[in-house]
């Protein structure tokens, strides 16, 4: 290479160089000039962290349903202590800041803390922090624990001074379900019973396989949660949501041994329809000595077999009081039943006094209705003489024709 091209080449970078290092220098100066105009001088705020006070005491939640009284709050337990700087400096007005600190509940479900205290009463206040815990349900419940979140709604205040030691004990007031959507539930059961069978006292086991429906709202079509269970032996288990109303309702056919008045025998020729439905709130599992039986009651005849019915309705009248300004005018007792049925049998009814003494059954028409009844009752006698359990009956039959213009036919009945 030829020596003046050389040197030529070693100007040039020596140029450079000095143009570089120039340029840091500006850089380096402008930033210097920049940061001496920001900079800020603050005068430190004085609080006096002496005096201390001492504050301490036991913490309780609800953590098990199965004993007496509130528990001690589970080790770890925090709680946040805080104090304006205006109680420690008294030239400082209330938003110029606070003093915080937390505190640990220890395993013995304690806490200890101590506080800088001014010259005059101190203002703590302490706030205890959520927490979460599986808390022990009742006896027999259907889970045996449930993770709950502590929560205290209202902030402890507390006034103290210089030197002062004070117990302040804390509780936990609020529970509510941690688990998000969870629902308790609970089991309940009973017995499932109809009057299939009126020769015999009492009611009767529904048949196996009858469906009872359960739901949450009045509609079984609106409800949000639904469920369903089959009668076995007379009875019925399910787990319903636990705390709301609970709806249910069913419905079953069955051939009732009725009694027949003409023929005087029973007969189980008829189709009954028996319905149920009823509601209930249920905080705790149903036992066998506080069971939730379900009772179809009486049941009805299938209107399907008698598409056309008209009102048979009356007073029921006995003459238990002839000592009465109108002997003979007395009402049945409120509840007595009157049994009603056609000659072949082939429908039959019930209806129950009312306490007013009167009656209402709803019958078919074009048909001869028979009735009969009794009832046990003191009978006054005209001599002013009692007779206890005197036995009054009443028997008889009418004749209901087509009353589509006549849709109530009345029957007054007298026992003797």
């Amino acid at each position: 290479m030829p020596k003046s091209l050389r040197v030529g080449k070693i100007q040039i970078y020596m140029v450079m160089k000095k143009i570089i290092y120039v340029s840091i220098i500006a850089v380096l100066s402008a930033f210097t000039f920049t940061s001496c105009e920001q900079d800020v001088v603050t005068s430190p705020v004085t609080v006096d962290l002496l005096p201390k006070a001492n504050i301490s005491g036991n913490v309780t939640a609800e953590l098990n349903l199965q004993s007496y009284g509130k528990e001690l709050a589970p080790s770890g337990t925090q709680l946040l202590v805080e104090i304006n700087y205006s109680d420690l400096n008294s030239t400082l007005s209330a938003s110029a800041g606070k003093w915080k600190d937390t505190v640990t509940v220890d395993e013995n479900g304690k806490y200890n803390l101590s506080v800088p205290a001014g010259v005059t009463t101190t203002t703590v206040t302490i706030t205890p922090l959520p927490f979460e815990y599986n808390q022990v349900q009742s006896y027999g419940a259907l889970y045996p624990t449930i993770k709950m979140a502590y929560t205290y709604a209202v902030k402890t205040i507390v006034s103290i001074n210089a030197g002062q030691s004070i117990i302040q004990n804390i509780d936990y007031p609020v529970v509510s379900t941690s688990v998000a959507n969870f629902v308790d539930k609970v089991r309940i059961a009973g017995k499932v019973t109809a009057n299939t069978d009126v020769s015999v006292v009492g009611n009767e086991k529904v048949p196996d396989n009858t469906v009872i429906y359960f739901y949450n709202s009045s509609s079984i079509y609106n409800s949000t949660w639904k469920d369903s269970v089959k009668v076995i032996n007379g009875a019925y288990s399910i787990v319903v949501p636990k705390n709301i109303t609970i709806y249910w309702s069913s419905k079953f056919s069955f051939n009732k041994n009725t009694w027949n008045s003409v023929n005087s025998t029973y007969v189980a020729t008829v189709s009954y329809i028996y319905s149920v439905s009823s509601s209930g709130l249920f905080n705790s599992n149903s036992t066998d000595a506080n069971p939730n039986n379900i009772d179809f009651g009486e049941g009805s005849v299938d209107i399907t077999l008698y598409p056309i019915y008209v009102v048979l309705s009356g007073s029921a009248l006995a003459d238990y009081n002839q000592l009465a300004a109108s002997p003979g005018s007395e009402n049945f007792p409120s509840g007595t039943k009157i049994y009603f049925n056609t000659a072949a049998g082939d429908w039959v009814g019930v209806a129950t006094v009312d306490a007013t003494g009167r009656y209402t059954i709803n019958v078919p028409q074009n048909k001869t209705i028979y009735y009969t009844t009794s009832f046990l009752i003191t009978k006054t006698l005209s001599t002013g003489t009692t007779v206890p359990n005197t036995t009054f009956t009443a028997s008889g039959n009418t004749s209901v024709g087509y009353s589509y213009n006549t849709p109530t036919v009345s029957l007054n009945i007298t026992a003797y």
